[in-house]
């Protein structure tokens, strides 16, 4: 018997400030974000994971600030962890997920997604492209 997965990829809901990941139609992971405060928003677009990927990364434009388990999506613009994610936008651009003891899923993310998985940032989950959609 074989079993094949289905292709991953990520969705990202400003409004929502929520991350979905699929593979094929199943979802894998779901979790709270905090993306870009006003004057620093996360754009917004179809991307894919890479080319950096570091289970530690310093941020180069804010002090070394550390962003663990980081996956880049957009030029200075990575998914991290970080210790702050509160449930409206904080970061300066970057896509912050939560690293809490026992419940990581900054560093599930990191683990699961590959270089390359397509990253669809939207204002909201209801704004489904025709990239966005599995079909059977």
């Amino acid at each position: 018997m074989t079993v094949v997965l289905g292709q991953k990829k990520v969705e990202v809901s400003i409004s929502e400030q929520r991350l979905r990941a699929w593979q094929g139609e199943i979802l894998v992971m779901e979790t709270n974000i905090s993306s870009g405060k006003p004057g620093h928003s996360t754009p917004r677009g179809s991307f894919k994971a890479g080319p950096a990927k570091s289970a530690m990364h310093y941020s180069r434009l804010y002090n070394n600030a550390p962003m663990p388990w980081s996956v880049q999506i957009n030029g200075h613009v990575f998914i991290h962890g970080y210790r702050s994610v509160p449930r409206y936008p904080a970061s300066h651009g970057c896509i912050r997920m939560p690293i809490k003891r026992g419940n990581n899923a900054a560093k599930y993310f990191y683990e699961w997604v590959d270089l390359g998985t397509p990253v669809h940032v939207k204002s909201d989950f209801s704004e489904v492209s025709e990239a966005t959609i599995f079909r059977k």
